[in-house]
């Protein structure tokens, strides 16, 4: 399947989906590829601008000053999904193939679903 040895530097397989066996032998696995140091730095802010947003709701803060917190929220998630993050073809050699996009392929649901 993925042969993680053939991956570039900073990224993590999430999930792989591999067509069933009886199918069309031209179809590839696929991948859903995330940036690990996009992730970490997005990750980051993401939590202390939820946690800054929780203790304002709790101590009935204006509601004026959650905004900041949902835009830190709202940008550094884009952040994380930009990069090299996003759905790849899985090469006959495990390392990956085409990128395919940020979003669900078509036609994703027809194959099985597995960890790397």
């Amino acid at each position: 399947m993925i042969d993680k040895s053939k991956l570039p530097a900073g990224l993590w397989v999430r999930t792989v989906w591999a067509p069933e066996p009886s199918t069309d032998p031209d179809d590839r696995p696929i991948a859903l590829v995330t940036d690990r140091r996009r992730f970490w730095i997005s990750a980051i802010p993401m939590l202390l601008a939820f946690l800054v947003g929780t203790a304002l709701a709790l101590f009935n803060a204006p509601r004026l000053l959650l905004f900041p917190a949902l835009l830190v929220f709202g940008l550094s998630y884009q952040y994380g999904l930009r990069g090299r993050t996003g759905f790849y073809e899985v090469s006959e050699d495990g390392s990956l193939g085409d990128f395919l996009g940020r979003r669900v392929p078509p036609g994703l649901t027809a194959l099985r679903r597995s960890k790397p």
